[in-house]
């Protein structure tokens, strides 16, 4: 006997057994069994995800004599049907047969009464091939066979169906197979083919496959070839060059490593062994997606590439920020894939390009690694006298059980926590003004634990109020400022917002705005308090950092914030005139002044 490829060995040969689409095989057994045949349908969707065998099924079950259990796979009906040998089911491959004299003939035979079923049913694979003139002479007939006729369409491409055949047809959309019911399948057939195997196999199959469960059957069906009787999960990685999670985490070790060398060590390995360059990068955003997807969850259940123990490696080094950073590096590389030459070397530069991230003030990176640890600077703020504390760095954060991820690697020291002050113009610093106008996330952290539920309640109720000084000319700069945010924290000294954007965050934080800024909180708050502002970013990053430490019982002392009196109106300001006002506010130059007489 000749041999089968296992798609064709393993075929359901019943509804029952059809895997992952489970809404359409109900409703043609509904139709079926309640006599409420359709005279055309369109089967759509993903190569592999079983269009034909279901198609098979149907017409099977609308000739099986016993309804309540069609297709009963007993009668002879079903048996011809499940050998080919029917001479009522006409299968037609529109790739091949798709000119107008092919149709018309069809058209022709179509009138004919079934030899031996009940009803004659073409099976049309891959419709969208069917030229325009046989999609014209096939209209007519599709929208009024006669009765003993059902006509199924597959196709893979439905947008290249015209519309007047879909509307004439019960549409089908066949969806890709879940990983896990590949899985399932999978490890069925590799049971009744008596084939030892690793755990990991199954899952690289099914995610190889990509939704299709006849690819899934073809892949292993070649792995089985190579590897005979034992299956291991290297053999398929030899088969389709592709690499192992380990050697991923290699990679990306490399490059927050900043080791250049490793990085184009492991480039030549994966050119030498042929790898696929564009699957490996798809892969890589799969993986760093995934480590991201755990960073927010801590759900262990998503993850289908990696295990616990290598996303948690990865984000030991790096956090979710940077890694949706390095999957936009990849996804840029992927698009500038189509037209290279050599897609070897897009890919290095997409690694250096990850391993320069953070590098941005253009100091040679073997400079930087000498350069001492710089105390970051905060807005006039003062802090709490503190006991003896362990400093807290990303690092130990990440070895303590919390798996928590900083983003700030640089926390201030417990001697200079005592006083942080902003000085935007010491020398002593070398981080830039603009740097210095974001805060870090400990710090946020800090002023969250001096927080007040409380007033943070009375604070959101009188936001809204900020609407009625957006148009008062004294109020207007600075009331459109900080509109958009939204309170996140606040106490009788402070208010922290966060807004979407950073550029207007560094704009709220800078010192010019500081005492306009503490007036109009007077005049809303009725309290002239500070006003720091955060980024979107930073509120997600910060709170999740404040359960971490929260739950290991390692929150930092509250940030104090000193209230200082407003200054006073001198008389000669009481007395500037309007225009004098609008200047101030605009700047000279950009305003011009038109006075009635």
């Amino acid at each position: 006997m000749a041999y089968k490829a296992l798609y064709r060995t393993y075929r359901p040969t019943s509804f029952e057994k059809v895997v992952g689409q489970q809404h359409i095989v109900k409703t043609l057994q509904n139709a079926v069994l309640k006599h409420k045949i359709a005279h055309a349908y369109l089967f759509c969707g993903p190569r592999g995800t079983g269009k034909t065998t279901v198609a098979k099924l149907m017409a099977k079950a609308v000739n099986c004599p016993d309804i309540h259990k069609a297709p009963c796979n007993v009668c002879d009906s079903c048996l011809s049907i499940q050998a080919g040998t029917h001479p009522d089911i006409i299968e037609i491959d529109a790739a091949s047969n798709n000119g107008v004299d092919e149709i018309r003939d069809l058209i022709e035979k179509v009138k004919y009464s079934p030899i031996e079923g009940k009803y004659k049913v073409y099976i049309i694979d891959e419709v969208h091939m069917l030229s325009q003139g046989a999609f014209n002479a096939l209209l007519k007939t599709l929208e009024e066979p006669p009765s003993h006729v059902i006509f199924i369409l597959a196709t893979t491409e439905p947008h290249k169906v015209l519309p007047t055949i879909i509307s004439r047809c019960q549409r089908f959309d066949f969806t890709k197979v879940p990983l896990a019911e590949i899985g399932v399948r999978v490890k069925e057939v590799l049971d009744l083919e008596k084939i030892k195997y690793e755990d990991g196999v199954i899952r690289l199959i099914s995610q190889l496959a990509e939704g299709g469960l006849r690819d899934a059957l073809s892949i292993l069906e070649q792995c089985i070839a190579y590897a005979q009787n034992d299956l291991r999960v290297q053999h398929v990685h030899d088969i389709y060059g592709i690499t192992t999670v380990s050697e991923k985490i290699d990679l990306l070790d490399a490059v927050f490593s900043k080791n250049v060398v490793a990085i184009l060590d492991n480039v030549r390995f994966i050119s030498e062994k042929s790898f696929d360059i564009k699957r490996l990068t798809s892969d890589m955003i799969d993986l760093l997606k995934e480590c991201i997807i755990y960073q927010y969850t801590r759900d262990e259940s998503l993850l289908q590439i990696a295990t616990v123990d290598e996303v948690r490696h990865i984000l030991a080094k790096k956090s979710a920020n940077d890694l949706l950073k390095m999957i936009d590096i990849f996804i840029e590389t992927m698009d500038k894939y189509r037209n290279a030459t050599n897609i070897h070397s897009y890919f290095e530069v997409a690694l250096l390009k990850m391993m320069a991230m953070g590098d941005e003030s253009g100091l040679h990176i073997a400079d930087k690694a000498e350069m001492p640890v710089i105390s970051i600077r905060k807005p006039v703020v003062e802090t709490a006298q503190q006991e003896e504390q362990p400093e807290i760095t990303s690092s130990e954060s990440i070895e303590d059980d919390t798996d928590s991820v900083v983003d700030d690697p640089i926390v201030q020291s417990a001697e200079d926590d005592r006083l942080l002050q902003l000085d935007i113009d010491d020398d002593k610093t070398d981080k830039s003004d603009k740097e210095e106008l974001l805060l870090s996330d400990f710090d946020i952290v800090r002023l969250m634990v001096a927080g007040d539920k409380a007033r943070r309640t009375q604070d959101a109720s009188l936001w809204n109020r900020l609407e009625e000084y957006i148009n008062e000319i004294e109020w207007a700069k600075v009331a459109r400022m900080i509109s958009d945010g939204s309170i996140v924290v606040s106490n009788e000294t402070f208010i922290v917002i966060s807004l979407a954007y950073e550029e207007i965050v560094r704009e709220i934080n800078a010192k010019s705005n500081e005492i306009s800024l503490r007036k109009l909180m007077n005049e809303v708050l009725k309290q002239p308090r500070k006003v720091f502002a955060i980024t979107k970013e930073q509120e997600e990053r910060s709170i999740s950092l404040f359960r971490e430490l929260w739950s290991t019982k390692k929150l930092p002392e509250p940030m104090i914030v000193h209230a200082e009196p407003l200054p006073k109106v001198r008389k000669q300001e009481e007395d500037v005139s309007v225009d004098q006002r609008l200047v101030s506010i605009f700047g000279e130059g950009n305003v011009d002044f038109i006075h009635e007489e």
